[in-house]
C-alpha cells in the first residue's frame, strides 16, 4: 500500500501519533524519501478541515515532535563530525545542500538559522550543520522555535485550505515518477543484457562480409522480384485496409526483398512501398516509410547471419522486427495520430490504457505492440516460406559497389567548398525566381559529369549559361515524363469539380470510383518517375535531352542492376524531402 494514502486513512490520536513520529525520524537525520515531512503536515491540514483530528492537539504535538527531533539530531551530528557526516551524505547526494547550510550559517546567528530552515532542501540540513560547527545550543534553539512555528503553520493552513487537490496532483506526479522509473530501470536492464549478444552480432555479421551500414555491395536482382515484393506489400495492406482486420500486412515483400537481395534493397523496397500506399489506400504511409526501412534493413542484416535457415533465426527476426516496427512507429503515432496506430485492436487497447490514467506513451506502445506482434510474426513466416521456395540466384552482371560516406565527405574535401555550397544555397533561396533553380539544377549535373569521369572533388561555378540549360532540359524531360500523371489526374479532378452532392450521386458511384482509381494510377505513375529520376539523368548526360525522352532506353538502363535504380531512387526521394 502507499504510505501517504495508509497516512491519509488514519484519523484521532492514531493520526497524530504517526504524524509525530515520522516528523521526528526525518528531523534526527534519517531520509524518509516515501512521507516527505512537508507532506505530511499537508495531511495533517487536511485532517483538520474535515474534523479527523483536534487541531491544537495535532499543532503542538507536531511543534513538540519537530523540536525534540533537531535537538537530538544536532546533537548527532556534532558526534560525527565534518568528515564523517560527509562520508554518508556523498552517496546520498547530500553534500550539496550540506554545504550550502554552511555556507548560511556562516554568515548569521539565530536569523540564519531561521532562514535556512525555512528553505526547501536546508531543513534538515540545517539542523546537522549546526551540530558539526558546534553552535551554541541558544542561538540554535532561538532560530529552531521561530522556523517550526511557520513552516508547522504554513503547511498545515495549505493542507487545511487547498489540501485535496494538491494531494490529488501528488497522487497523480508519484504514479507518474514510479512508471517512468520502471520505464528507465527497463530500458537499462534490456541494454545491459542485449549488449554483449549485439557485440557477438556484429562481429559476426563483420566476419560474414558485411562492411558498415555506409558501404554496401548492389547485385543485380530481377524485375519479377521486385514488383513481386512491391505487390505483396501493396496486396497485403490492401486487403488489411479493406477487411478491417486487426493488422497491417505491409512488410511481407520488405522482409523478403531484404532476405534475398541485402539489407539496403529491402529497406528501400519497404520505403517504396509505402510511397505507392500512400498515394492510393492509405494517405498517411508516407512518414511510416521509415518503418518500413529498418524492418527491412534488419532483415537484410539477417541474411548476413543465415536467420532464414534455421529455426531460431525465424524467431530472433520476428521479435526483432517487432521490437523495430512497435518502438518506431509509437512517436509516429503521436505525430500523425494522436498516439493511436490506425487499426482498430491497436486503438481499443490505447483508449483502455489510457483511461487506466497509464502514461500515453506507455499506453501508445503497448496498442501499437498488440497488432506487430502477430502481424510481424506472419509477415516474417511468409517471407521466409517464400524465399525458401525461389531457385537459387544466379549473379549475370557485377554487382555495383556504393559508399555512401564518400558520397557525402567528398564535397568538404573540395577547394573552397564553403564558398560553392554558399552558391548553391543561394540559388535554393531565390529558387522562386526559376532561374536560379535552373542554374542549380544543372550544376547538379556538372557534379554528375564530374564524378562520372573520376573527379573527386565539386566542379567551380564557372560555367553559368551552360548549367542554366542543363538544368532547362533535364527539368523539361521530367515535366514530359510526368505528363501521363497529369492526364490521369483529370477525371478525379472533373468529379471534384461537382459542386453540390446531387450532382455527384449524377454521375455515379462507379464513375467515382473509377476516376479515384485511375487517378491512383496517375499518383504511382508520378512516384515511379521520382524513382526513375536518377536513370533519366544519366540517359541525358550521355544522349543528350532526347536520349532522356527514349522510355525503352530508360528502362534498359534501370535494368541493367535494379537493385541500384530501387536504392538509389529511394536515396533521391529522402534526400530531396530533407532539402526541402
Amino acid at each position: 500500500m502507499n504510505p501517504i494514502s495508509w497516512v491519509q486513512a488514519l484519523e484521532g490520536p492514531a493520526l497524530v501519533a504517526v504524524i509525530c513520529g515520522l516528523m521526528f525520524i526525518e528531523e534526527t537525520g534519517v531520509p524518509l524519501p516515501f512521507a516527505p515531512g512537508d507532506l505530511i503536515l499537508a495531511l495533517g491540514g487536511i485532517a483538520v478541515a474535515g474534523g479527523r483530528v483536534n487541531p491544537v492537539l495535532l499543532v503542538a504535538a507536531v511543534a513538540v515532535s519537530i523540536t525534540v527531533g533537531a535537538l537530538i539530531g544536532r546533537a548527532a551530528a556534532a558526534l560525527l563530525g565534518w568528515e564523517r557526516l560527509m562520508r554518508i551524505a556523498e552517496p546520498l547526494r547530500a553534500r550539496g545542500p550540506l554545504e550550502r547550510a554552511a555556507g548560511m550559517l556562516q554568515r548569521g546567528g539565530w536569523r540564519a538559522v531561521f532562514t535556512a530552515r525555512l528553505i526547501p532542501g536546508l531543513r534538515v540540513y540545517t539542523t546537522q550543520v549546526a551540530g558539526v560547527s558546534r553552535m551554541p545550543m541558544r542561538t540554535f534553539v532561538g532560530g529552531l522555535l521561530p522556523a517550526n512555528a511557520v513552516y508547522i503553520g504554513a503547511f498545515v493552513g495549505l493542507g487545511a485550505a487547498f489540501g485535496r487537490p494538491i494531494l490529488a496532483l501528488i497522487h497523480e506526479a508519484e504514479h507518474q515518477l514510479l512508471i517512468t522509473i520502471l520505464l528507465i530501470a527497463v530500458v537499462v536492464a534490456v541494454f545491459l543484457l542485449t549488449r554483449a549478444p549485439a557485440r557477438r552480432t556484429l562481429a559476426s555479421l563483420q566476419a560474414a562480409g558485411w562492411t558498415g551500414p555506409l558501404k554496401f555491395s548492389l547485385d543485380s536482382v530481377g524485375v519479377v522480384l521486385i514488383l513481386a515484393c512491391l505487390g505483396l506489400n501493396f496486396a497485403g495492406h490492401a486487403i488489411a485496409v479493406t477487411f478491417g482486420l486487426p493488422l497491417f500486412l505491409d512488410s511481407i515483400g520488405t522482409v523478403l526483398a531484404g532476405v534475398v537481395a541485402g539489407p539496403w534493397v529491402g529497406g528501400s523496397v519497404g520505403f517504396v512501398s509505402n510511397l505507392v500506399s500512400s498515394n492510393t489506400i492509405d494517405p498517411i504511409a508516407a512518414p511510416y516509410g521509415i518503418v518500413s526501412f529498418a524492418v527491412g534493413f534488419a532483415a537484410g542484416l539477417s541474411r548476413y547471419l543465415n536467420w532464414q535457415k534455421r529455426a531460431s533465426g525465424w524467431v530472433a527476426l520476428w521479435l526483432v522486427c517487432f521490437a523495430i516496427s512497435a518502438i518506431v512507429s509509437t512517436p509516429l503515432n503521436f505525430l500523425s495520430g494522436g498516439g493511436k496506430s490506425g487499426v482498430g485492436l491497436g486503438d481499443s487497447v490505447y483508449a483502455a490504457l489510457s483511461n487506466a490514467h497509464l502514461p500515453r506513451t506507455v499506453a501508445a506502445f503497448i496498442g501499437e505492440a498488440a497488432v506487430d506482434l502477430p502481424d510481424k510474426l506472419i509477415t516474417v513466416m511468409v517471407a521466409l516460406l517464400i524465399a525458401q521456395g525461389l531457385p537459387q540466384r544466379r549473379t549475370t552482371t557485377a554487382p555495383a559497389d556504393l559508399d555512401l560516406g564518400e558520397a557525402f565527405t567528398f564535397v568538404i574535401r573540395s577547394d573552397r567548398w564553403v564558398r560553392k555550397l554558399l552558391a548553391g544555397a543561394v540559388c535554393l533561396l531565390f529558387i522562386w525566381l526559376v532561374v536560379p533553380f535552373l542554374l542549380l539544377v544543372g550544376y547538379i549535373v556538372e557534379i554528375a559529369r564530374r564524378v562520372r569521369s573520376g573527379a573527386r572533388e565539386l566542379p567551380p561555378w564557372d560555367h553559368p549559361w551552360r548549367n542554366i540549360k542543363d538544368g532547362f532540359k533535364v527539368l523539361a524531360a521530367l515535366v514530359i515524363w510526368t505528363i501521363p500523371s497529369g492526364l490521369l489526374s483529370i477525371p478525379a479532378a472533373i468529379v471534384d469539380a461537382a459542386v453540390s452532392e446531387g450532382s455527384r450521386q449524377a454521375l455515379g458511384g462507379s464513375v467515382s470510383a473509377a476516376a479515384a482509381i485511375v487517378a491512383a494510377v496517375g499518383s504511382v505513375w508520378g512516384l515511379m518517375v521520382v524513382l526513375l529520376e536518377p536513370a533519366i539523368i544519366s540517359q541525358y548526360m550521355d544522349r543528350g535531352f532526347l536520349g532522356a525522352l527514349n522510355v525503352a532506353a530508360v528502362i534498359r538502363r534501370v535494368r541493367v542492376n535494379l537493385a541500384l535504380s530501387i536504392v538509389v531512387g529511394a536515396l533521391v526521394v529522402v534526400l530531396s524531402t530533407i532539402g526541402l
